[in-house]
């Protein structure tokens, strides 16, 4: 099954919140945002039981940045949805992300809004605070009880 996470607040949050240790300075340059303590560890868990990691964000971040951003933390990314990419393939009108034109079954994103937006148009979403220090669990916990391991 097709997985996709968020960035702005899912997995790159401002504040309080723990971060993964920072890439090497020489890469720090290129890419200065520092993902959320947990996504290295979730991400190889669900690869490892066979899932697909994806990322659909609404940002403009170019496929190629996000990719080589994902690796420069030693993880590889599946698939990429940018709002240019969703444009193109979901159109302007609708929900602000439509996972089923990628064929992903389940997304994971801090705005209650998306959530709303799956429930009228068919897609789940995991909704999780940036603030939540336990926000891996609530992931696996949730998946769980949709049967998906």
């Amino acid at each position: 099954m097709r997985i996709s996470f968020d960035i702005d607040d899912t997995l790159v949050c401002e504040g309080e919140v723990q971060n993964e240790p920072p890439l090497p300075y020489w890469l720090q340059w290129l890419y200065p945002e520092r993902l959320r303590v947990g996504t290295k560890d979730l991400f190889r868990r669900r690869r490892s039981d066979g899932h697909s990691v994806w990322i659909y964000t609404t940002s403009y971040r170019s496929s190629c940045y996000v990719k080589n951003w994902f690796l420069s933390y030693g993880l590889r990314i599946d698939g990429i949805v940018n709002q240019r990419r969703h444009e193109k393939i979901a159109g302007r009108q609708g929900p602000s992300k439509f996972h089923p034109a990628f064929s992903i079954g389940v997304h994971v994103d801090d705005a209650e809004g998306v959530a709303l937006e799956g429930k009228s148009h068919g897609f789940h979403v995991v909704v999780v605070s940036p603030n939540d220090p336990n926000w891996t669990e609530k992931v696996l916990s949730e998946l769980q009880a949709m049967r998906i391991r």
